[in-house]
């Protein structure tokens, strides 16, 4: 969609966003103690004064005056639609009269809650809670979102998933980190990453520290961010309490524009400032890029191919010049009489079991299903994935062919799962793609149309580039898309390792990251780890990056501790000789 945040980045430039809006508001006459929502409510002209001043010392961006307005935090007997969307209307007032292009932010802060299981709200409810925000400050006239001061990347997720829901426009969302993480734990590439995936226009840092403390989270940020750009809003400084038992902030307008400007240098496309900052942080800030900063170099983003899979603490890439990932399948009643049968009670001790066996034996993900008989699958799956997230850093492969329980997992994620699988026609995309796209999932796109196997790899493009039109025609990006490449048993196909490496090298052509189920290549035959093992040097030769198995299967652990040093992700093989050194031939 056209916006006139698109025009804005059309300028060539560096963008500005406003500054603190509660120290303005406070130096134009709003008493200690007063609440801002009211104060804004009653006095409109003040907060419009502020607006304006910032229009004046060059802000491109206007930030409504609605950080603490959502239904979690605002003030009993204010309707939280109605002042969001009049928040919206005045802020797009003084925009519209400013004689040039500046657009509006609707502003969405922190719940002050955590989504179960760490807090006390069902992550649905704190999507409906932003989506009544966000619905009234589009109302109001925004020009794009602005999700800022976010500690948790999972409430983050769950505010732009609840903008998705009501609006397609562009989305700025911020992250607060202090010694590197954020409040529970993720780095700025984890929240990078994750937003990037569910397709927000900008990631970035704001409040918490003083420019200096946030060049290496910018640096972060940019280093991660390949599709998407990123912004800065750092306060005047740490802050400091005053004889007089005030907190001040220390950087004046000259110093703080001083050290900020650097970070435009290296990337950031839009920066601004947080507390503490005033119109003049602004306007000098504004002065000091224009100047430019020759000493200050440009942060590139990496490269990287394939899919990104999240979790609070987790960041795994898969795909070409990436880490062989495998990802363990062991939490699957298939087979197993005693994990079927405490899933039917609700039980989850051998699945918490299973869960540490694989990460101990070298798991990067966990794929979770529950598809047993007298199970229902949409009340149990998003119980037992929650609980893994909450317990294990590793991301997780969410496992079902029954779409409405995948879709009840989603919102329970913290981050970005893995969502296996999606195959067929036009309608599956639209079941499940549109939600994988919407909460940033990756997901597994098996080249199967109809009820007949596609025996060669010329047939199983022919599907896949079919599905990948059809993604493509919903708007879900390529980067969301890893690829199982349908392997077939050889007892049955002799050729089926083959069509496998051949389609292996055309998704390595096209850059995506691909997967299988290993055992089912070996299906029928003895000595099936031998096979399985060997395919899995072969296929990893010709493009494969992963693979669906038991990661405590010995020949799967040493094939994989072979392909790490040969393929250069085991510096020095320190891990090899700490794992093999008293290694004996059998």
């Amino acid at each position: 969609m056209a916006s006139r945040f698109h025009d804005l980045l059309s300028l060539p430039r560096t963008l500005f966003l406003d500054g603190a809006m509660g120290t303005m508001l406070q130096a134009g006459g709003m008493p200690a103690g007063v609440s801002p929502s009211q104060y804004c409510l009653a006095r409109p002209e003040k907060l419009c004064a502020v607006h304006r001043a910032y229009v004046e010392a060059g802000s491109d961006i206007l930030t409504t005056c609605t950080f603490g307005a959502s239904p979690f935090k605002l003030e009993a007997g204010i309707d939280c639609a109605g002042f969001n969307r009049r928040m919206a209307q005045l802020a797009r007032e003084v925009a519209d009269a400013a004689g040039r292009l500046v657009c509006v932010a609707g502003n969405i802060g922190p719940s002050g809650h955590f989504a179960r299981p760490l807090g006390d709200l069902d992550p649905e409810e704190l999507i409906h809670g932003f989506e009544v925000q966000a619905r009234a400050l589009a109302e109001g006239g925004c020009d794009l979102f602005f999700i800022e001061t976010q500690f948790d990347v999972a409430e983050a997720r769950a505010a732009v998933a609840a903008v998705r829901r009501v609006s397609d426009l562009p989305i700025m969302a911020s992250m607060t980190f202090e010694k590197g993480v954020s409040l529970t734990g993720s780095t700025p590439e984890i929240f990078a990453e994750t937003m990037q995936n569910m397709g927000v226009a900008v990631v970035g840092t704001n409040c918490s520290l003083g420019p200096e403390q946030m060049r290496p989270v910018v640096a972060e940020l940019l280093a991660s961010a390949r599709d998407c750009l990123v912004m800065a809003e750092p306060n005047a400084g740490l802050p400091e309490l005053a004889p007089s038992g005030e907190t001040v902030f220390p950087l004046g307008p000259a110093r703080f524009a001083e050290l900020t400007a650097p970070m435009a240098a290296m990337g950031c496309r839009i920066a601004g400032g947080c507390c503490g900052t005033t119109p003049d942080h602004i306007r000098a800030l504004k002065a000091a890029v224009e100047a430019g900063c020759p000493d200050t170099e440009a942060v590139r983003p990496r490269r990287r191919e394939g899919i990104v899979l999240t979790s609070r603490q987790a960041c795994v890439h898969i795909g070409r010049g990436e880490p062989f990932a495998v990802i363990g399948e062991r939490i699957n009643p298939t087979g197993k009489p005693k994990l079927t049968a405490e899933l039917q009670q609700g039980v989850f001790a051998t699945a918490l079991d299973f869960a540490e066996q694989q990460l101990a034996a070298g798991a990067a993900v966990l794929d979770v299903n529950v598809g047993a008989h007298q199970v229902d699958q949409k009340t149990l799956l998003p119980r037992l994935a929650s609980l893994l997230a909450s317990r294990h850093p590793a991301p997780l492969s969410i496992d079902s062919s029954d779409d409405d329980a995948v879709k009840a997992t989603l919102p329970w994620m913290p981050a970005s799962a893995l969502v296996n699988s999606i195959s067929g026609g036009p309608e599956r995309m639209q079941s499940l793609g549109l939600p994988c796209r919407d909460f940033g999932c990756p997901f597994i796109l098996l080249p199967i149309k109809g009820a007949k196997l596609p025996r060669t790899a010329a047939e199983r493009i022919a599907i896949l580039e079919a599905q990948l039109a059809e993604a493509e025609r919903l708007g879900i990006p390529r980067r969301l898309v890893m690829v199982d490449i349908l392997a077939l048993a050889v007892s049955s196909r002799a050729d089926g390792a083959v069509q496998c490496l051949e389609l292996l090298r055309w998704c390595r052509g096209n850059g995506f990251a691909t997967t299988l189920g290993l055992s089912n290549l070996s299906f029928g035959l003895p000595a099936r780890e031998l096979v399985n093992a060997t395919f899995l040097c072969m296929g990893a030769g010709a493009g494969l990056s992963s693979c669906i198995a038991n990661p405590s299967s010995l020949r799967v652990r040493e094939a994989s501790a072979a392909l790490a040093v040969l393929m250069d992700h085991d510096p020095h093989a320190e891990s090899f000789i700490a794992g093999y050194s008293a290694w004996k031939q059998a």
